[in-house]
Parts: structure tokens; sequence; C-alpha cells
């Protein structure tokens, strides 16, 4: 930010960096200056809003000038506070693994869903876990499930057991390196969010995508469904009969995918459900039964 004296007050800061944010095509420009501001002060963003009119401390300012200029260069916001909320809890985040997206509570839902119909104590596994956050969430809403959280990066899943350790879920989620589901027992619902980017739309991502997240967590290869069909091949030998498994995809992969369900899971519901966007987002297969969920195929 230019000067000192503009930023003399809470207010006077969040209007010069909101428009500098703007400047940098930032969406949710104010909201963005508000979490910083309050990361900067050590205080949640309601106490700021209240506070709007309280002079800064230079210590403060400067504080926020430093975490106004990462956000300016475009560095994940959840990056620079550390924390982005997913369903409804905290997960600690970091450039190990991916920042947690709303449209994968979805994998949330649908997991938890299992737990309600077909009763606690299911075996679950989250696949390409990365910061814990689907496995940590389901953790947390079913208190009686095994969950155990999986993922080939070892920085990914220190991150993971940062968030289990955070959120007391250590006697609930076990933590494991692993290739998909190799080494995994019999499961009741695998859930998956793997890369699925193609090597062509890996250039195309915006910024903080592509600049700051881990391109290992998003480029599958040069379809871009390389390893959601790899873990369809291994399923079978693990999902148990009437098991869900639902995994995430690119909006354009629901044909191939859909397709290479059906040939490893012969006589299996195949379905797709499409996320809030209208887009094609989770790929269903469920064994040896009609999918509860009503979805599109």
């Amino acid at each position: 930010m230019s000067g000192t004296t503009r930023a003399a007050t809470a207010a006077l800061a969040l209007s010069e960096a909101t428009e500098q944010l703007c400047a940098a095509s930032v969406a949710d420009a104010r909201l963005e200056a508000e979490l910083l501001l309050a990361h900067a002060c050590g205080i949640d963003r309601a106490h700021l809003i209240a506070r709007l009119k309280d002079p800064l401390k230079p210590t403060t300012i400067a504080a926020f000038r430093r975490l106004l200029a990462r956000r300016l260069a475009h560095e994940p916001l959840a990056y620079i506070t550390g924390c982005r909320e997913f369903y409804g809890i905290d997960i600690l985040c970091g450039p190990a693994a991916l920042v947690p997206r709303p449209e994968s509570e979805l994998l949330v839902d649908l997991a938890l869903a299992e737990v309600r119909a077909r009763g606690a104590a299911l075996r679950i596994a989250d696949v390409g876990t990365g910061s814990g956050a689907i496995a940590c969430a389901v953790a947390a809403h079913a208190a009686a499930a095994r969950v155990c959280a999986v993922d080939v990066s070892s920085a990914a899943l220190a991150l993971a057991c940062r968030n289990v350790e955070a959120l007391g879920l250590g006697g609930r989620v076990d933590v494991g390196q692993g290739d998909l589901l190799g080494g995994l027992g019999a499961l009741d619902v695998v859930v998956a969010n793997l890369p699925y980017v193609s090597e062509s739309e890996w250039c195309g991502l915006q910024p903080e995508v592509r600049d700051f997240e881990p391109r290992e967590a998003l480029v599958a290869g040069i379809a871009g469904t390389e390893l959601n069909a790899r873990l369809l091949a291994q399923a079978p030998a693990h999902l148990a009969r009437g098991g869900l498994l639902a995994l995430e995809m690119g909006p354009t992969h629901a044909r191939a995918l859909s397709a290479v369900a059906r040939t490893h899971f012969p006589g299996a519901s195949v379905s797709v459900i499409k996320d809030l966007g209208g887009h094609d987002r989770v790929l269903l297969v469920r064994q040896g039964e009609e999918a509860r969920w009503r979805t599109t195929t």
C-alpha cells in the first residue's frame, strides 16, 4: 500500500487494499482484504468488522502490507493465512497440497449419506487425501466410521497428519503413504479427488493454481483421466458388495470414465452427479446394488 497516513484506520486500509486487489483481478476483493487484515491483526473477521474505525498499529500495517503483496502476486489466500474452512471445519493449508475446494464437499456428502443409510461403522478410504480435508470432514461427522487417508506424497501426508491432530481425530483417521488402493483391504466406501487436469490444460489454469499449487496434485497426464482410470481398475478387488466408489473428475471426463467403470464393474450401477454449476463432477459406482442417489448418466 502507498503511504502511511491513508492506512491509519482499518477502514482506510481495507479501502486501499480492495482497490489494489480489484486491479489485480482478484475475485471477492473486499472479502479477501478483510480476511488478510484480520489475519494481520490476529483476530477473526467478525471482530475486525466491529473495529473498522480503530487506528492500526504501525506493526500491524507493515504485516498487512506483506500479506497483501503476497496476494497481489496471486499466492492463494489459504496459503497466506494457513487455513481454509471446509465442510464446517478449519483445515490447515500449505503448498504441499491443494487448497480444499467447495466442490469436493460433495464427496463428503456422499460418504456421510452412506454412513446414515448403512450403519456407522463403515470402512471408508480417502484416496489422494492431500491435506486430509475430506477424510477429516467425514470422520468429524461420523464418529464410528473407520477412515483411512492415503496419498503418494510424504509432504502432503505430513500436512494431513497435522490436520488430524489439530482436529482431535487421531483415533479415527489413519494416515498412510500408498499408491491408490495398494495395500488396503476391503472397503465399503472409496472417495477420491485425484489429479484430473490434462497436460494441455495446465498452462491455462489461473496463476493461483498453476504457479503455487503442486503440479503433481493437479496434472494426471495427457488426457487427464489416467489416475481415475487406474483407480477404477484397482477398485473391484477392494470394494465390498454394495460398496460405493465416488471419484471427482474433470467436467469433460464423464463419458470416458463411465466406459472404464463399466468395463471393470460389469453389472454395477454407474452414474454421474453434477455440481452446483451444472457440470459433471463425480462419477459413482455402486457394487452390486442400484445407486441411492438420483443422478444422470
